[in-house]
């Protein structure tokens, strides 16, 4: 069993999922930090309010744009129940210093929102993507997409280390 592992260690199969891991986890940490101060944010849409557009699950990447028109889909910040919620509608109407928002499956528009709470414009959408997403912020979903893959590859380079180091002298 160590001798297999040892064998896959040294595989160029192992190089590359590490190699993909850690681009995987890297890529991950810049998008949810924001560190690098990238133009374009990532949400998952939680509700149906868009649909058909917008499926609950899908991926949305969102960036912010000097101007809106009526017709541009963007997520904004927006009070529900005393707590700011991210929210991704479609404006409808443009009046005085305020966008007029509606989901496309909603019968009412929106309360008015100011331009300092748009977040940006939609430019990206993918399928099913969401529910991946909203799983790795999960435990389980850490646990299996970030730590699980951390402890394989520590054990397997510790178990290497230990090898070469308990490796005879010639």
């Amino acid at each position: 069993m160590i001798k297999r592992l040892f064998r896959l260690a040294e595989s160029r199969k192992y190089y590359a999922c590490v190699l993909i891991y850690l681009c995987y986890t890297g890529l991950i940490f810049l998008l949810a930090t924001n560190i690098l101060g990238f133009p374009v944010r990532i949400f998952t849409n939680k509700s149906t309010s868009m649909t058909p557009t917008l499926s609950e699950g899908m991926l949305i990447a969102v960036k912010q744009e000097s101007s809106y028109s009526v017709g541009d889909i963007i997520s904004f910040y927006a009070e529900i129940d005393n707590k700011m919620e991210i929210i991704t509608h479609r404006i409808v109407q443009i009046g005085g210093n305020t966008y007029v928002t509606k989901g496309d499956a909603n019968a009412v528009a929106d309360d008015p929102v100011r331009p300092r709470l748009v977040i940006g414009k939609v430019i990206l959408i993918i399928p099913y993507l969401g529910y991946l997403a909203n799983f790795v912020k999960t435990v389980p979903g850490n646990f299996l997409f970030i730590l699980l893959p951390a402890l394989i590859i520590i054990t397997i380079e510790v178990l290497k280390i230990l090898r070469f180091v308990r490796r005879p002298r010639s």
